[in-house]
């Protein structure tokens, strides 16, 4: 499997990497930046999770206007993935199934026959959407190793960790 093209600024990085980054810059230079505000159609969460991201993704001068779409998908897999994980709080991971045995003459022989076990739908959910957030994150830069790489972009005096602001939110803090 092929290495993902880096970017970065960093002087210490292959000539060919700097290179790519300026390139990249220069061609989206005209682009407009990311929207300050989040969209209106987005959950609370989701508009929290997008106001945590948008320093970080303003800052390293890549993410345009043009990435919108990933950004909000990124937003509203934060917003399920809080709801999946409320609901397998409240519910557990499987539910119990119970069967009624009737007799052929249709006399009830037990109302309650355990059948075994459901699997809760939403631990599905939550682990897809797991694995799109880890996706989504990384295509945005904002795994710790893609964030490696955004880091050099930047000028790198502001020392928020949007994943952080992630997790805070996923973990049910930060309403505001």
């Amino acid at each position: 499997m092929a290495r993902k093209n880096k970017i970065t600024d960093d002087p210490k990085a292959e000539k060919y990497q700097r290179d790519r980054t300026q390139k990249l810059k220069d061609s989206t230079s005209s682009w407009a930046r990311l929207q300050k505000t989040p969209p209106a159609y987005l959950s609370d969460a989701a508009k929290r999770a997008y106001r945590s991201i948008l320093p970080a993704l303003v800052k390293s001068d890549v993410v345009k206007q043009p990435d919108l779409a990933v950004v909000v998908a990124l937003c509203v897999q934060v917003d399920l993935f809080r709801q999946s994980y409320d609901e397998i709080k409240e519910h557990g991971i499987q539910t119990a199934m119970y069967d009624i045995i009737v007799s052929p003459k249709g006399e009830i022989i037990d109302e309650h026959h355990f059948s075994g076990y459901k699997k809760n739908p939403a631990v599905t959910t939550l682990s897809d959407c797991t694995s799109k957030i880890k996706q989504l994150a990384a295509e945005l830069g904002l795994t710790p190793q893609s964030r490696a790489t955004l880091l050099n972009l930047s000028d790198g005096d502001d020392d928020s960790d949007p994943m952080a602001d992630i997790a805070k939110i996923i973990n049910g803090g930060d309403k505001a």
